[in-house]
């Protein structure tokens, strides 16, 4: 037949459908020697038939006719006889005009309808001065109205279509963890914004590049996983679905981030790799904590180690019933064990205060404290068993007192003090001086030992932290107390810094507030 259309069948027309059905209109309106002509589609939320795309009538025409779409339109398309004049739809109504001036009265009307559902209507005009449309009519429109039944159809199937799409999307996007698609030649076809935070790469970077040479997915111990453990390749060869693998990924900035990808492969129904999506984890902080763990135990386990075997071997040996031990030796022995058994209550004090301090069971109790009598104090302490060293306790008569938890403030500077007198094994002066001023005071702790490496300095206060470089290697710890340090610190409001010199020495300095 002269005059029909196409449905179009790409997406991209789809969405545009509103020209579509003009176009439909348009020679619909040709093909019944019409002037004009709407097509309405029915509206859900508003309960009536609302007016989709018109032709050849202008604003007030379509305010005219808007009266027909809410009430004798409706009837006139499900009646036997769909053709009628305007005049006698609504008797007494001003007939509408067409664009180029005319009258407008012939009228016929029909359904759209999928599956037998009624989705809008279409109805055309003729001039008041030309006949009425016929039976005759009626099977040409049909056919523009089916036409048009499936472009509103295809229309609202897009729409629920984009929308969908368009909430997938919102939800990739907000997911937390990094979310990539790649193709059968692994070329990165998404990439999601948690994959720009975690790799540094900008979306527009990365797509269509090859994912095993941008990501570069190794193992633990540096072994490139992407030409053995690729999914894509083990899909076509095992026929897997799901894969998941754990190693690290190359960052623009040339970092490694360790990460856990969880990959879902995409085939036809032959086995044939169509793509695959990858959930990728950031892992860095579980690996960092399973690390910290290892490290703990081990460390653990060589604190406690020592100290048990000396007091086990002494009491065995004291305990012998045929030995016969003079009063000097028992006394040794004795002090021996003493001194071992401080040395485990040393280490399960810290351990305790650290489990206090991370769950936030320790409270911080003030009361003006001297600072200078703390210093003292420790100093008294540890001069029994640092015999190489010269302490030196230099504070003005004038410092004032800080409100602080007099427990936890010794706890920092016996750690410090204790620092100092381990890593300057050849001995040296060990200084505490405090300076203040009307907001706060400084305590400096400095030492003449080893010193820090310079690359050490940033993790020094980390928890289970030890410099493992040069002679500070073979010094013992848990690698708790500038980590507890610095917290107790930062509890009272202060900040604890620290400088080094390779060879000269050390100084941490902390604050409290006034």
């Amino acid at each position: 037949m002269t005059g029909m259309v196409e449905i179009p069948r790409t997406s991209s027309e789809q969405v545009d459908f509103e020209a579509t059905l003009k176009l439909i209109l348009k020679n619909a309106v040709d093909a019944l020697k019409g002037n004009a002509g709407v097509v309405a589609t029915w509206n859900e939320a508003e309960r009536r038939f609302v007016a989709q795309v018109s032709y050849g009538l202008n604003p007030v025409a379509m305010s005219q006719l808007q009266p027909l779409l809410n009430e004798a339109a409706p009837d006139l398309a499900s009646s036997k006889e769909s053709f009628n004049l305007l005049s006698e739809l609504r008797p007494g109504v001003d007939l509408p005009y067409s664009e180029k001036g005319v009258i407008q009265n012939p009228i016929i009307a029909l359904p759209l309808q999928i599956g037998g559902r009624s989705i809008g209507l279409i109805y055309i005009l003729r001039p008041a001065d030309t006949s009425a449309f016929s039976h005759l009519d009626q099977p040409i429109l049909t056919a523009f109205a089916e036409q048009a039944a499936i472009a509103v159809q295809n229309a609202k199937l897009a729409h629920v279509l984009a929308e969908e799409k368009h909430r997938i999307e919102l939800i990739l996007e907000s997911s937390a963890d990094g979310i990539i698609t790649v193709d059968a030649r692994r070329r990165l076809t998404g990439f999601n914004h948690a994959m720009e935070r975690l790799t540094g790469f900008s979306r527009e970077e990365v797509l269509g590049k090859e994912c095993f040479t941008l990501l570069q997915l190794r193992d633990w111990e540096g072994k490139n996983l992407c030409p053995v453990q690729c999914p894509i390749l083990r899909e076509i060869k095992n026929g897997g679905q799901t894969f998941e693998l754990q190693g690290k990924i190359r960052t623009k900035q040339g970092q490694d981030a360790d990460v856990s990808i969880f990959y879902s492969i995409i085939s036809t129904p032959e086995g044939k790799t169509i793509n695959a999506v990858g959930n990728i984890r950031d892992i860095s902080r579980n690996r960092q904590l399973e690390n910290l763990r290892e490290t703990f135990l081990a460390l653990l386990g060589h604190e406690l180690q020592t100290p048990l075997s000396i007091i086990k071997g002494y009491t065995s040996t004291l305990a012998r019933t045929d030995g016969k031990w003079d009063k000097k030796t028992l006394q040794n022995g004795l002090q021996i064990i003493e001194e071992e058994s401080d040395r485990l209550g040393q280490v399960m004090n810290k351990l305790l205060l650290a489990s206090r301090i991370s769950t936030g069971t320790s409270a911080v109790r003030k009361e003006l404290i001297e600072l200078s009598a703390i210093a003292d104090k420790v100093v008294r302490r540890l001069q029994k068993i640092a015999n190489k060293h010269t302490f030196k306790v230099n504070f003005d008569s004038t410092f004032p007192p800080v409100p602080a938890d007099p427990e936890l403030i010794e706890n920092v500077l016996a750690n410090l003090v204790e620092n100092a007198v381990k890593y300057s094994p050849g001995g040296g002066k060990i200084v505490i001086s405090g300076s203040y001023d009307s907001k706060q005071v400084r305590i400096v702790v400095s030492d003449e030992g080893m010193g820090i490496p310079a690359e050490e300095l940033k993790h020094i206060f980390e928890r289970f932290h030890r410099v493992d470089k040069g002679p500070a290697r073979a010094i013992k710890g848990l690698g708790l107390g500038l980590y507890l340090c610095k917290t107790i610190i930062e509890a009272h409001g202060g900040i604890i810094e620290v400088s080094s010199q390779m060879g000269k020495g050390s100084q941490f300095t902390f604050s409290l507030p006034l």
